[in-house]
């Protein structure tokens, strides 16, 4: 017996020393099939305003998802962050955050995808439709989803980037952002956070110890919607978004809300924040003065630096509604600063059956944000002469509009504008800068203010507010289909085309001849050459009619040549291009898509095999390839020296018997 126990433990201690664990396979990573060619901003370049637009080129993006659907707060949607920005994703799939979970990499295959927005929020879906009257862009279909979004690592989260309320820019939309010494306002603490199942959204409001504020926009769907907000003062971390003049943030998970601080004294404080559609509900027929200490916040949608309004006008509009505010002298405020009015003692009048807040003191108004942009609402004339007052003070979109004068065809003073539902005074100022401009003779699409002097009119806030569609009998033409027009050999076109495109070259910095001209629009990039000096400056948004002009190769060159100069009409000025990042051995590659873009090359080396200044051939090199750099000797920079150190250069893609590059300015070459 003794020796069976012996045994047995014997057996036991044995057993006791295996070790009996398996070291787990290791998990291999998830790999996005491609690498980057392009930074998140630069997809949002192609955005604009009030069009939905189809993807064209090979950009693909990288990022990193920093929200998903998993808690419900995001329906159907992947918000995604690079260096460079941020960009919503809106798919047509349930439980998104299975294949695309927060903090994972995501590869976006951009082209066929179509970029627009909500409410101002810049998002990416596939194509668009039309839904109860209105324009709006499509889900990427659960199908299309794999073909567009590639699984990458997991477990790489975005470190928010530290803000203040008032530091805030449209730059930080769709990124994640962390917000401190932050705390509800007063009304606002103990509520839950959102209404379950009401089947909307709830708005609560956070303020810093400045009284400045901002919207937490929570869904009832989200599993956190019981969440009772705290009283403590601390941070938040969220993502940026927006809704017409509303910056708000979408909690991921209320566990970002650290509030263990005391609140601060003003908590809210005074004078108390309203909107503006509830001051315009205070008059009555009278004149009143408004004798509580309120304030109103709002995006300026009046320009005037165009001088279309009086130096002391403005027009403000929130989410709610818009008003007109004249100030007791010239302000400084500009088109879309973030603007809060104090409204102690403010008149509330009519002038000419316009709606104002009347001899407001300068001192009652501050910027509060610069730089956002107020989405437009769309509406046709008809609606908006049967609902003048919903709409008095606001910026909307009219489409399909046309134009018309009995006396001339300048803006200046009374035009008709006509969308086939019905028409209205577009009234233009005499001191505007755009007044002696003749105005479209085709179908437009406008932006303009809704206002009254004695009867409705609307108001253009400056030129670039108009979007050409058609020009009579003209069909208008992208430049790429005009480039594809030619097929080897000189033609002369015969079709009656037009097209619009921004001025990239430069003609004051005379690297390029009199004659000559670069224009560039979103699917491409040409050279014009006029049958005299033309007068149009870089930023300039033209319009070019082609019929009867000849298209032909100048030593290898595609150009308009012999153009006559009153082919060409002057739209607006000030436009920005934002140069094409690329490599050089992507020039090379793709000579023919590149032509006429304006590009920018970084890390680039220039060198001169005799002399050392821009004039003449200089060669340019990257890690990727070597091209000419040419500048004419009548450059203003051609004797300047060239740098010995590598630059970020920013140029246009030319040819002459072989591709090469040509600066606009000397301000083009940055260490």
């Amino acid at each position: 017996m003794k020796t069976i126990l012996i045994f047995f433990f014997t057996c036991l201690l044995l057993s006791s020393c295996v070790d009996r664990t398996f070291d787990e396979p290791p998990i291999k990573e998830l790999e996005i099939p491609f690498k980057a060619s392009h930074g998140i901003d630069y997809l949002l370049s192609k955005y604009i305003a009030g069009k939905y637009i189809t993807i064209s080129e090979d950009i693909y993006i990288i990022g990193t998802v920093i929200a998903d659907d998993k808690s419900g707060n995001f329906y159907k949607t992947l918000v995604v962050q690079d260096s460079t920005g941020g960009i919503s994703i809106k798919v047509n799939r349930n439980g998104l955050y299975t294949s695309y979970p927060q903090n994972s990499k995501i590869g976006i295959r951009c082209k066929g995808l179509t970029i627009a927005d909500y409410g101002g929020l810049i998002q990416l879906g596939k194509s668009s439709s039309v839904v109860n009257g209105r324009e709006q862009l499509n889900f990427i279909s659960d199908l299309d989803a794999n073909d567009h979004l590639f699984s990458g690592p997991r477990n790489h989260p975005i470190v928010p980037k530290k803000l203040g309320i008032n530091s805030l820019r449209s730059i930080d939309l769709n990124t994640l952002i962390e917000l401190e010494n932050i705390e509800f306002v007063r009304s606002d603490v103990a509520k839950s956070i959102a209404n379950k199942g009401s089947g909307s959204f709830l708005d609560l409001n956070l303020t810093d110890c400045s009284n400045n504020k901002i919207l937490v926009h929570t869904s009832d769907f989200a599993d956190f919607a019981d969440y009772k907000t705290p009283i403590g003062n601390g941070s938040i971390v969220a993502v940026l978004g927006k809704f017409n003049s509303n910056v708000q943030l979408y909690l991921r998970d209320t566990v970002e809300i650290n509030f263990k601080n005391s609140p601060c004294n003003t908590s809210g404080g005074d004078p108390s924040l309203l909107t503006i559609s509830s001051i315009r509900e205070l008059y009555s027929g009278t004149t009143k003065t408004i004798t509580e200490n309120v304030k109103i916040r709002g995006v300026v949608i009046s320009d005037k630096d165009s001088l279309n309004i009086n130096a002391q006008n403005l027009f403000i509009e929130d989410s709610s509604a818009g008003i007109a505010v004249r100030f007791s002298g010239a302000h400084a405020f500009k088109l879309n600063d973030e603007i809060e009015i104090s409204l102690n003692g403010v008149e509330l009048s009519e002038f000419k059956g316009l709606l104002q807040l009347n001899n407001v003191a300068l001192t009652n108004g501050k910027k509060v944000i610069s730089t956002l942009v107020l989405t437009p609402k769309i509406i046709t004339i008809s609606e908006l002469n049967k609902n003048h007052n919903l709409y008095e003070s606001s910026l909307v979109h009219i489409k399909n509009v046309q134009l018309s004068k009995a006396s001339d065809s300048k803006f200046a003073f009374n035009v008709v504008a006509d969308d086939n539902t019905g028409s209205i005074n577009l009234f233009t100022s005499a001191n505007a800068v755009f007044s002696n401009r003749d105005f479209p003779t085709g179908i437009i699409d406008l932006n303009v203010i809704v206002s009254e002097f004695d009867d409705k009119q609307i108001l253009l806030r400056n030129t670039k507010d108009i979007s050409i569609i058609s020009v009579g009998s003209t069909t208008v033409k992208s430049i790429k289909e005009i480039r594809e027009l030619f097929v080897g050999s000189k033609i002369n076109i015969s079709e009656d085309y037009s097209f619009q495109g921004i001025v990239i070259s430069d003609k004051n910095a005379m690297n390029i001849t009199g004659l000559n001209i670069v224009v560039q629009d979103s699917s491409a990039g040409i050279t014009i050459r006029f049958s005299g000096n033309h007068n149009f400056n870089l930023g300039d948004r033209i319009e070019i009619k082609v019929k009867g002009v000849e298209l032909s190769e100048f030593s290898g060159l595609l150009q308009l040549n012999n153009m006559p100069t009153v082919n060409a009409t002057l739209i607006s000025s000030g436009n920005l291009v934002i140069p094409k990042l690329t490599t050089i051995q992507s020039i090379l590659n793709n000579t023919e898509q590149h032509e006429g873009l304006l590009i920018q090359i970084d890390n680039a080396t220039i060198t001169k095999s005799n002399g050392n200044t821009y004039s003449g051939a200089c060669v340019l090199t990257d890690s990727s390839g070597v091209i000419e750099l040419f500048t004419r000797s009548q450059a203003n920079f051609a004797n300047t020296t060239i740098p010995v150190v590598p630059v970020k250069l920013v140029g246009i893609v030319g040819y002459f018997n072989k591709p090469q590059v040509s600066l606009r300015t000397i301000e083009d070459v940055k260490p």
